[in-house]
């Protein structure tokens, strides 16, 4: 007959004590004072689903060792942490001059054949699983069911059902050794912080207390008032910190309750604040600075002997203006500490410490991640160099300059400590895709076979070139255009490009005969003056259009069509300079900066050709956070262009055409059509000007997606003296727009213009109107 040694760990030590004094001389006195035996054999019994070998183990016995009393105890111990037994035994088997045979006894838990669960309305079936985490087989222990019920209970009271009761009971499945969880819910009711009252509070109201705590609201009946512990915690740190930044430094919360009312779902909370004195600022002082005079650290604080002191801004002086301005200048070892000495019941002075330490410099620049741009592309753009005083304002300019390459969807610099002299630069970018095409063909009734072919290479072999190639064609139209731009010619900041076009289109496709041709030279340079956010370039265009065959419908609307058809060839030569300042901080969705154009533009004359005319352009864009997330962009465009003399010639498609999506050379008017699509009897005008609200609402950061609302009037006059600013035509509208890698910038834009002329009675009428945007830039 065996005898027990073990039943659970509760009695092991008793057990095993009646082991040593029944077992007389079979245990061997060791060092420590405590008897031991030799462990003969060790057996396993009762595992089912457990390995044998995985048990020994697990206990720690090992047969031909030694063991004693505490050795049992730390084996049962073992096997019970594994949490898969309800049971652990270990039993002598017996005993024999030499030492004994042991055996462990176990009973598994049960294992798991499904979940049943009842009661939830709040929490879907889906939800409840996630948060339980059961899987058929496990095994279902006490200790699981325990974590298994916080974790639901949990979730409830995010849901703000605080009350929520779960209870699970196990019963048998139709398999052996297997059991069902049934989980019983009673949710209760939503519990709503119904009130939340101040006491001690004297300085301020309960009511200005309770709108420092943003994520601790009481119920009203346009909004909920869940209670959440995390963020209630951090709304009594906020109230606290409300009377640091209005001079009560000394405030504290001595104690808060949170109670229920008596029908359960109303939630109360009390909150007892000790305000003390207020202070003011007292003598401002500094010790240790060398590089910058006290007056002019002085004028970085925003505040002043006499001030009612406000923690906040002296944070903000120590960590943005003071420490910011050593940062930016290379001293990004420099520490400055603010020194409070209170000074009787109301006044506290306050002593800097600077430690400036010595500039850092810049040891080396790592650029990482790019796999297709070269890295002298992006090297080129930085705005610092090894050797040079660290700088973070510079920093931060090579970070914009390489995100404006439009290259990568994201740059982020970081800066490593060498030593106490010396900083590593990393510049790590994420390539996109920067390369645009499109491929189609179709079959038209009118035009037959029409079909379209365009390449865009914005980052030709990763050398920072642009190349790009269109060609469309039908039986009624024909358009060709290439252009090539090097950015850094001869790797300077000098801008070299060509570009070669011919077009021809049958009166079938607008109503008259068009025949164009033209090539330009482009050049620019950047400027380090006004500052180095401005750039030049100068054209050289030729162009030779010739419209002619004008459809009688379009003769009979507009007689002056007659003139253009009589003037036959016109030869256009030009130069244009453009004077532009670009200081956006995005090239796809801009949050701040602007964009400034000044284009004058002068053909004919001592230039050659039969035309002659002088055309200037203005156009700016602004962008600023709004709030929340939203982002205001203002624009304004005004053009004017006259010939130089009473009749020289102006090619009809030079002139100022405002309508449509800005697809043709019509400037982009949304809620009205294009005046250069289809038979459009508009004859052009020689003043233009334009203004565009837009409130913009960023959705996907990558690839660029948002949504805009938007505001626009404009209009064309036919003479200086004729225009009229406040003859517009108006629009309001809403859209979105998308960057899609090998298209770029798409775009849908529904427009409802005031003032659509009815070809019928010539009155002004509203209409809504539809426009697809592509490839049109912010």
């Amino acid at each position: 007959m065996r005898c027990r040694l073990v039943v659970t760990v509760c009695v092991a030590s008793l057990t095993l004590l009646m082991l040593v004094v029944s077992g007389g001389g079979l245990f061997a006195q060791t060092q420590t004072g405590k008897r031991s035996l030799k462990l003969l054999g060790l057996s396993v019994e009762g595992n089912k689903t457990a390995d044998g070998n995985l048990i020994r183990l697990s206990s720690g016995l090992t047969v031909g060792n030694q063991i004693t009393s505490d050795d049992i105890q730390n084996a049962i111990r073992q096997l019970w942490s594994l949490d898969i037994f309800s049971d652990v035994q270990i039993l002598l088997d017996r005993e024999v001059a030499e030492g004994v045979f042991l055996s462990i006894k176990v009973t598994e838990y049960p294992r798991l054949e499904r979940v049943e669960v009842e009661g939830n309305k709040k929490l879907k079936k889906e939800e409840i699983d996630s948060k339980l985490n059961f899987y058929r087989g496990q095994v279902v222990s006490q200790r699981a069911l325990q974590r298994a019920r916080k974790k639901l209970k949990d979730a409830y009271k995010e849901k703000g059902f605080l009350l929520a009761k779960v209870d699970m009971d196990v019963r048998p499945a139709d398999s052996p050794d297997r059991v069902v969880v049934r989980v019983v819910i009673d949710e209760g009711k939503k519990v709503q912080i119904k009130k939340i009252s101040f006491y001690g509070n004297v300085a301020f109201d309960d009511g200005k207390l309770r709108k420092q705590m943003k994520g601790t609201k009481e119920d009203r009946w346009w909004r909920g008032a869940d209670f959440d512990r995390k963020k209630y915690e951090e709304d009594l740190e906020k109230v606290v910190e409300f009377y640091h930044n209005h001079g009560y430094r000394d405030a504290e919360v001595l104690r808060d309750s949170v109670y229920y009312g008596s029908a359960g779902d109303d939630m109360y909370i009390a909150i007892w604040v000790h305000e003390g004195n207020q202070y003011r600022f007292g003598t401002i002082s500094w010790e240790g600075n060398k590089v910058y005079s006290e007056e002019e650290l002085a004028r970085l604080l925003d505040f002043k002997e006499g001030d009612i002191y406000d923690k906040s801004k002296l944070n903000k002086a120590v960590f943005e203006k003071i420490g910011g301005l050593y940062y930016d200048n290379g001293y990004i070892y420099a520490s400055i500490s603010p020194k409070e000495r209170p000074v009787g019941d109301d006044r506290v002075d306050i002593h800097f410490v600077v430690m400036e330490n010595d500039q850092a410099h810049i040891h080396k620049i790592h650029i990482t991640g790019n796999t297709k741009t070269k890295e002298k592309v992006i090297r080129r753009e930085l705005r610092i160099r090894p050797g040079e005083v660290f700088n973070r304002d510079l920093l931060l300019r090579s970070q914009r300059e390489v995100y404006m390459l439009n290259f990568f969807a994201n740059v982020e610099p970081k800066v490593t400590p060498v030593d106490e002299k010396q900083v590593d630069v990393e510049f790590k970018v994420e390539e996109k895709s920067t390369d645009t095409a499109n491929m189609s063909a179709g079959w038209s009734e009118r035009d037959k076979m029409i079909g379209s072919i365009g390449v865009s290479m914005n980052n030709l072999f990763g050398n920072g070139q642009r190349l790009s190639f269109d060609w469309n064609f039908g039986r009624s139209f024909r358009s060709f255009m290439i252009s090539f731009t090097e950015p850094w010619l001869f790797d300077t900041p000098t801008l070299a490009g060509f570009s070669f076009y011919d077009t021809r289109r049958d009166p079938l496709y607008i109503g008259y005969r068009q025949r164009s041709r033209g090539g330009s030279l482009r050049v620019g340079r950047r400027f380090r003056w006004p500052d180095n956010y401005f750039r030049g370039d100068w054209i050289f265009a030729v162009d030779q259009t010739q419209l002619s065959d004008f459809l009688p419908i379009l003769l009979e609307a507009n007689p002056y069509f007659r003139r253009y058809e009589e003037m036959g060839q016109l030869t256009s030569r030009s130069i244009s300079q453009i004077i532009s300042r670009n200081s956006l901080d995005h090239p796809e969705f801009p949050r701040r900066g602007s964009q400034v154009t000044l284009q004058t533009q002068i053909a004919g004359g001592p230039l050659g050709g039969n035309v002659g005319y002088h055309k200037h352009q203005f156009s700016s864009d602004w962008f600023l956070p709004a709030f929340w997330q939203l982002i205001l962009h203002l624009g304004l465009e005004a053009g004017y262009m006259d010939g130089f003399a009473k009749d020289s010639r102006i090619p009809y498609l030079d002139l100022f055409f405002i309508g449509g999506e800005g697809m043709s050379r019509s400037t982009p008017l949304r809620g009205y059509q294009d005046p250069l699509a289809g038979y459009s009897t508009a004859m052009g005008d020689r003043v233009l000007l334009k203004y565009t609200a837009e409130l913009r609402l960023p959705i996907v950061p990558n690839p660029t997606v948002f949504a805009l609302l938007f505001a626009e009037a404009g209009n064309t006059w036919p003479t200086m003296t004729r225009t009229d600013p406040t003859d517009l035509r108006r629009s309001v509208g809403l859209g979105a727009r998308v960057y899609m890698p090998m298209i770029g910038i798409l775009g849908f834009d529904y427009a409802y213009g005031f003032d659509n002329i009815d070809a019928k009675t010539g009155e002004r009428r509203g209409k809504w109107v539809p426009h697809f945007v592509f490839g049109r830039g912010f």
